[in-house]
């Protein structure tokens, strides 16, 4: 006699329960969890979040399928496994998207000019101006970039620091979280910095102002300076856009864009923004090292900050540090121009 699916279902009533509950609805969840980009739901809350952790909700999840299959292996009916098979599926090709940002890739050959670019966001100002210091006299990097970091953290820096030129994209009267500050090393010679900050509703237009640098020891590369918004409920709808103007930079190299994008690669809205740039942590296998939030371990974080690179700049080591006062890490990167 033919098999016939209706002819189990009448005989069972609770069959198609068990299917959904045990094999549909833990593959549903799952690529809620760890796939959303790929349904585009990544520019929504709370899947925007969601997309953020994968690298550490991947982790988790591929713990908890192992745990559940020693655990019960024994009493699993044939829904179960096919659910478990499908989570496993899924865990795989997210993984399959987080596992290579842990790779480098080959070294830039020698030669070139060396450039080191600090990126640190200044947390509203509020972030430790003695220990940013140390590192900048530590590290010697040519170029600083600082979101969340106007005139009244610039001047508390710059005092401490007064080899290094400095400067603010925004006015004095500016909160410190509205503004970007840039320092210049003596190395870097005679670079210059314009604020860019379009008129509100223009498509141009960012909720914070952005710079960009240029001259001296950069050459014909321009450097952004950026701090897109975050991916809270008042901002996320203009997060996309924002990404998307990094096309100014990576679509028309050479180029660097540096700061803190409330983004990583994970997220659909930054690698269609920033098509044609490399990021300089996933050049060096530090992809997964999480910039922010400083307060949770590194493996637990999201890596948001970027040194993003187009049209001849390449990394040679990427450093992720920790500077007190700050719910964000500070990222260091020595680059080949």
């Amino acid at each position: 006699m033919p098999f016939r699916a209706a002819d189990v279902v009448r005989r069972d009533p609770d069959v198609v329960r068990r299917v959904l509950v045990r094999a549909v609805l833990p593959v549903a969840l799952a690529v809620l969890l760890l796939l959303p980009d790929l349904l585009g739901l990544d520019r929504h809350l709370p899947f925007a979040v969601f997309t953020a952790l994968r690298p550490a909700l991947t982790v988790a999840a591929a713990a908890l399928l192992v745990g559940v299959v020693a655990v019960r292996r024994r009493r699993l009916q044939r829904p179960g496994v096919v659910g478990l098979a499908g989570v496993a599926a899924v865990v795989a090709v997210a993984a399959g998207l987080v596992v290579p940002r842990a790779v480098p890739v080959a070294a830039p050959p020698p030669g070139g000019t060396p450039l080191t670019v600090l990126e640190f966001n200044a947390f509203e100002g509020r972030a430790d101006v003695d220990v940013l210091a140390s590192v900048v006299r530590r590290e010697r990097p040519d170029l600083v970039v600082l979101p969340e970091a106007g005139e009244r953290f610039r001047g508390r820096v710059a005092a401490l620091l007064p080899e290094y030129r400095s400067w603010t994209n925004v006015p004095a009267r500016a909160a410190d979280v509205r503004g970007i500050t840039v320092l210049a090393s003596p190395r870097a010679g005679d670079v210059t910095a314009r604020t860019i900050s379009d008129a509100p509703g223009s498509p141009t237009d960012t909720r914070y102002p952005w710079a960009e640098i240029t001259g001296g020891i950069l050459g014909p590369v321009r450097l952004g300076a950026v701090h897109v918004v975050s991916i809270v409920p008042e901002w996320i709808s203009y997060w996309p856009g924002e990404l998307a103007q990094m096309q100014r930079w990576c679509g028309a190299g050479p180029a660097l864009v540096v700061g803190d994008f409330n983004a990583t690669p994970d997220h659909s809205a930054f690698r269609a923004g920033t098509r044609g740039c490399t990021d300089a942590a996933t050049e060096r296998g530090e992809s997964l090292t999480g910039s922010w939030f400083a307060g949770v371990p590194r493996a637990l974080g999201a890596q948001i900050d970027h040194v993003l690179m187009t049209g001849g700049p390449q990394a040679r080591e990427v450093t992720v540090m920790d500077v007190p006062g700050s719910d964000h890490r500070a990222l260091l990167a020595r680059l080949t121009l």
